[in-house]
């Protein structure tokens, strides 16, 4: 932990810049509202997103820096409260600068906010009654779980609940992250049940939530919640909540949230039975992560073993450290980076820049510019004598690209780090213990874990590529270099029966060595740059096989040597290309297992999709490959179930489907939301 010592001037600046939040939260609190709802008890606004601000993300006003991306310290809320968050923030502590006091004022500031903004709406369910008598004892329930709450910490499971939406609801208008839902709220749970409220009256409690969630937004919404797992001294997390948490999204019909479970070698029976009829529920909810994947890597790469053992995910599927870091991740495209490679550092002509949305067809259509660094000329592949010769070159641009892709994060680093006028939300920084009790901004200390990551996906696709370069161009000699390039540059046209030979030939995910080997060999190779790369500030910089943005990658990647045309689908995380896989799930396991994914300890998953006709599938084999997917070495697992048909129709009929979901990267989604290359990617990902 470090405080900056800074000059009159930034002093200034700063203090201007805290009394402009402070005003922010206040107009935020005002354009929130209070809403009293007609059902249930969860008094706060929805607000949903498309109606109130048009899709668009951006909605704040400037109250500090927070990507919305990690959970906060949800047990700290509610251990304390809000009256016990102002209160450490407010309490006397000798030695501090002007500026850390001026900083924890801030937040206790903004937490009297939402004291007063909570109490409003006790207030204003108490005002109701007089006109609706009939409602009055739920009336009097709301106004007084919201007194409470303004007053003290909560009591109850129901006042666990409320408090959480008030803060989720007040962090950001849009959405974010919400973590180990279950380890955070379990101590109220267990004050209540059975002894106040029956097991089903908080399944209730907890669907009413969820329905609040997806009322506020649907799909990339960020709102993972994890299950499972161990706490710091790594025994079992698993309790009676973490099971009912699944029963509940299990019997909502809504996509939110987004359920994620953490699975090790104590976990209970019931918690992977569980696992297998949520996966069986047909809506691509229930990603697994294996802690004995996961967690010794993650101490390799120098995050300390208590804080391992507490990881969570973020908005999407990358790790966070729950109660203890923040995240900052940039992407990487291998698959351009094959392109820059075969094309001497520019792009392939016949690159098509179609229009895409970011997941979502009621999303504003945009062109995607490559954050990669054209020019650079790793050589000419017509002059290849062989394979390896070829091999050598593209790991030249591959390496490269990488190591500016790290310098970017290094500068990133070092700007949140050292810039003393970037402040932190007081929302998410009073939930930061440090930031409490010395005034420290997280970002400059105040988080136990600096988490920055550095991710690259679509490594298999690119694998098939490769191979496909060493079959037609050096080994079978179908056609030589120069031939395959001018192939590509046309995007096939007049080259069709060698592009159908190239798409014949093996592809990763059904066991096949020659392929599968080389997409390890780039893991390894990917996670060696990362690990090798100087630690900015003694950060570590965390490898990740991932990718969220293959659909936007897509769209500006011109045909490949895979035989794919210009425009046309690559594979998500390290998963095959869809349509890719011919030999089940089984093969597809097999291939993943061969490389080092435990080294991508940011995230890196495998999705596999199951095909459905009727009826569920039998629960043992979902268990099996459960088991299976943990035994060969997997990290994280998507496994989703669907009829493939259904699909096919929902695209023709959307208005017969609206209630049909299936989870896209990290999130979960309406099917007839879908940017329809993201249909066309989900059908073609079944097996």
């Amino acid at each position: 932990m470090h405080l900056l010592l800074i000059s009159s001037t930034t002093r200034k600046k700063c203090c201007t810049m805290f009394e402009d939040i402070r005003a922010s939260f206040q107009r935020m609190l005002d354009q929130a509202g209070i809403e009293i709802p007609e059902q249930g008890f969860l008094a706060g606004p929805v607000n949903p997103i498309r109606n109130l601000f048009g899709g668009k993300r951006r909605l704040d006003p400037g109250i500090g820096w927070d990507n919305a991306h990690f959970p906060l310290n949800y047990a700290l809320l509610m251990q304390e409260g809000i009256p016990g968050i102002i209160e450490r923030a407010s309490a006397p502590a000798a030695g501090l600068t002007e500026e850390a006091q001026a900083y924890r004022q801030l937040i206790a500031d903004c937490y009297r906010m939402i004291a007063m903004y909570i109490r409003r709406h006790g207030q204003e369910a108490l005002s109701m009654i007089t006109e609706n008598a009939e409602d009055a004892p739920r009336l009097k329930r709301i106004s007084q779980n919201c007194f409470a709450l303004a007053e003290r910490a909560p009591e109850t499971f129901e006042e666990g609940l409320q408090l959480f939406w008030f803060i989720w609801r007040m962090r950001r208008l849009y959405t974010s992250s919400i973590g180990r839902f279950d380890v955070h709220l379990f101590p109220l749970y267990q004050r209540d049940v059975p002894s106040r409220i029956s097991r089903e009256e908080a399944c209730q409690m907890l669907m009413e939530l969820f329905g609040k969630l997806t009322a506020v937004f649907s799909g990339d919404t960020l709102m993972n919640l994890m299950v499972g797992g161990t706490d710091a001294q790594g025994n079992d997390s698993t309790n009676d909540l973490s099971l009912l948490i699944i029963e509940a999204s299990i019997r909502s019909p809504g996509s939110e949230p987004h359920i994620n479970i953490r699975l090790h070698d104590r976990s209970p029976q019931s918690l992977r039975e569980a696992a297998a009829r949520m996966i069986n529920d047909c809506r691509g909810q229930g990603v697994l992560y294996f802690d004995r994947n996961i967690i010794p890597d993650l101490v390799r790469r120098g995050i300390p073993l208590e804080h391992a053992r507490l990881y969570a995910n973020d908005g999407c599927t990358e790790l966070t450290f729950d109660q203890h870091s923040a995240i900052w991740f940039t992407q990487m495209e291998s698959m351009k980076t094959l392109e820059l490679a075969l094309f001497r550092g520019q792009e392939n002509p016949s690159a098509p820049h179609r229009e895409y949305h970011k997941w979502a067809a009621f999303q504003d259509a945009r062109l995607f510019e490559s954050k990669l660094v054209f020019g650079y000329d790793s050589g000419d592949p017509c002059a290849c004598a062989d394979y390896p010769a070829f091999y050598k070159l593209f790991c030249r641009q591959f390496c490269f690209q990488i190591q500016k892709m790290l310098e970017g994060i290094s500068g990133m680093i070092r700007g949140n780090e050292c810039d003393s006028t970037l402040i932190t939300s007081p929302i998410a920084a009073g939930m930061v213990e440090a930031s409490l009790d010395t005034g420290i901004d997280p970002m400059r200390g105040g988080w136990d874990v600096r988490n920055y990551q550095l991710l690259s996906g679509s490594l298999p696709t690119t694998a098939d590529c490769l191979y496909a370069v060493k079959a037609a161009v050096y080994d079978e000699k179908r056609c030589s270099m120069a031939e395959l390039l001018q192939a590509l540059r046309d995007d096939f046209r007049g080259h069709e029966e060698l592009q159908a030979y190239l798409k014949g030939l093996p592809k990763f995910g059904n066991d096949i060595d020659a392929v599968d080997e080389i997409a390890a060999g780039l893991v390894r190779l990917f996670c060696d740059c990362v690990e090798n790369y100087p630690d900015p500030l003694g950060v570590r910089i965390l490898p990740g096989i991932y990718n969220i943005d293959f659909n936007m990658f897509a769209s500006a990647l011109g045909a490949t040597p895979d035989g794919r045309n210009g425009g046309d689908i690559i594979c998500e995380h390290y998963s095959p290309t869809p349509g890719c896989a011919r030999n089940g799930p089984t093969a597809v396991i097999a291939s993943a297992s061969k490389a080092p994914l435990h080294r991508g300890c940011a995230s890196s998953p495998l999705y596999l999709a199951l095909p459905r006709a009727m009826g569920a599938l039998d629960q043992s084999i979902l268990l099996t490959l459960i088991d299976a997917c943990e035994q060969s070495g997997l990290p994280v697992v998507s496994l989703s179930v669907y009829n493939k048909s259904l699909l096919e129709d929902a695209k023709i009929h959307p208005e017969k489907h609206e209630d049909l979901i299936v989870r896209v990267w990290g999130f979960n989604a309406r099917f007839i939301d879908l940017d329809e290359n993201l249909q066309n990617h989900i059908i073609a990902r079944i097996l």
